[in-house]
């Protein structure tokens, strides 16, 4: 089968050998051959090969050759076929079937289909009155004539321009007609208008030189409104003081009856591993409750946006934490759960700079009125800034975080992993987390490589808190991370090395 390159080489070189060939050879002259141009012949069926061959020796017919033109789109869905007759200079014809995919690399599509007729222009995604009456005009104009790739380009951005916020696609599909063309304009909204967002993705493959390697995968499945991810932990310990392997899975609808209101249910069941240090410090705080063997959660919530920066969300975490020892008893910790969330982002194309806001709050209750056998509350609150401008970036994040009562140990707060705290060991600092957290972080990067300074504490409220720094340099570029991370208020000189990948 020909290439699209190829196909293009062959159209150029039948429009330069067939001055004739826009006007059409007359009716009733002797056909000399009939060939199809774009696609294998012998990908259409031996009975419209046959009479496509049968043309052939004979008189021009319009109507005959419109007629196998339609076969062809007949047979083959994703297809259009324009028809060329060259009438060569002893008076006898050539007719060329010229075929062209729809769904090929675009900017072999836009060439190829300039020599298609444009049947018909629609605007989606957005009603029409949310676009000027001269734009809607414009698009029209198109109507009529072969598709010109330069003016649908400026009417893309024309509607960029009138509609800020949402992304522009453009489809060329069949027609109705024989050898014409649809243009759809879709319109949708960028991520960063939409009032509800999905859960942001997990996963990560990242290794610490004192900690090892940790990895969780996303897999997301469905569309731009409803979405099931599957979760995968493979011996991760990036996040909590526990190291935890298993599955789960995530069902998120950011569109229930109005953009407005999303539902998400979250299954998940891991098992667990623990250092020794952290089973020490257990035995040695009988307060701290004990370790599990295997979490499993339910977590159903209910998200209400009140417009795109600002969302709240409620609902309930019941998680079933299976004992140590394999005793058949376990413990529950179900809470309700209360969150609130803002961002923002502002961009000045004009300077080449844009600035990013985000700040949320998260309050966790459990109690015995949901069959809890933990009681606890939770309250943490975190915010982050960005500035870019050009090739250089300027990031600030700072969280906040207090546990009151028995919380189980993956609520506990940590610090000292591969994004926080970078340089420290988490069970340097706290082998079984802590109930009292603060943490902030700058980090100045210019094209990918970065430099930051963080600082944090985590402690028991009965114990004295201890302020820890670090700071160090690596190669940050877009997911990809390498950093070098030195403890600055010890003793020991020592590094931390840190590398892997977020996507």
């Amino acid at each position: 089968m020909r290439t699209p390159g190829m196909l293009l080489v062959a159209l150029v070189i039948l429009c330069s050998t067939a001055h004739a060939q826009e006007a059409g050879a007359p009716d009733g002259a002797i056909v000399k051959s009939a060939q199809v141009s774009g696609l294998s012949f012998d990908r259409l069926s031996p009975g419209l090969r046959q009479d496509i061959n049968a043309l052939a020796g004979v008189g021009l017919n319009r109507e005959r050759v419109d007629e196998l033109a339609s076969r062809i789109e007949a047979e083959r869905p994703n297809v259009i076929v324009a028809v060329r007759s060259v009438q060569d200079p002893d008076g006898q014809v050539r007719v060329v079937f010229l075929v062209a995919r729809v769904d090929e690399d675009q900017d072999v599509v836009a060439n190829v289909n300039a020599r298609y007729p444009v049947e018909s222009v629609e605007l989606t995604g957005v009603p029409e009155t949310n676009v000027s009456q001269a734009l809607r005009d414009d698009l029209q104009k198109l109507v009529g004539s072969p598709l010109d790739p330069e003016e649908a380009k400026r009417l893309d951005d024309r509607l960029s321009t009138e509609l800020p916020g949402y992304d522009i696609s453009r489809r060329i599909s069949r027609g109705k007609e024989t050898g014409r063309i649809r243009l759809v304009f879709h319109v949708e909204k960028s991520e960063e208008i939409r009032w509800l967002h999905f859960a942001p993705s997990q996963s990560k493959f990242v290794y610490h030189s004192d900690q090892g390697w940790s990895g969780l995968l996303d897999i997301p499945m469905g569309g731009r409104d409803h979405r099931a991810t599957v979760k995968l932990a493979f011996g991760n310990d990036d996040d909590l003081i526990e190291e935890y392997s298993g599955f789960g899975l995530l069902v998120e609808s950011r569109k229930v009856v109005t953009e407005r209101l999303g539902l998400s249910l979250g299954v998940s069941r891991y098992h667990q591993t623990w250092q020794d240090a952290t089973l020490s410090t257990l035995a040695a705080n009988p307060r701290i409750p004990e370790a599990y063997r295997v979490r499993a959660t339910l977590e159903p919530s209910i998200t209400f946006a009140f417009n795109p920066h600002v969302r709240v969300a409620g609902g309930v975490s019941a998680t079933e934490l299976e004992s140590l020892s394999h005793s058949p008893d376990s413990q529950m910790a179900s809470a309700v759960v209360v969150s609130v969330g803002y961002d923002q982002r502002w961009n000045q194309r004009a300077s080449r700079s844009n600035q990013t806001a985000k700040a949320g709050f998260e309050f966790r209750s459990a109690s015995t009125a949901l069959q809890s056998d933990l009681v606890y509350k939770r309250y943490f609150a975190e915010g982050s800034y960005e500035y870019r401008h050009g090739d250089s970036t300027l990031t600030a994040t700072a969280s906040l975080g207090r546990i009151t009562g028995e919380a189980p140990l993956f609520e506990r707060f940590s610090l000292g992993d591969s994004s926080t705290l970078r340089g420290w060991d988490k069970f340097d600092i706290a082998p079984a987390g802590g109930d009292r957290v603060f943490h902030q972080s700058i980090e100045y990067g210019h094209r990918r490589l970065a430099f930051f300074i963080d600082t944090g504490a985590v402690w028991d409220h009965d114990r004295d808190m201890k302020v820890r720094v670090s700071t160090g340099f690596g190669y940050h570029h877009d997911k990809v991370f390498l950093t070098l991370g030195f403890p600055v208020n010890t003793s020991d000189l020592r590094a931390m090395f840190m590398m892997g990948v977020r996507f």
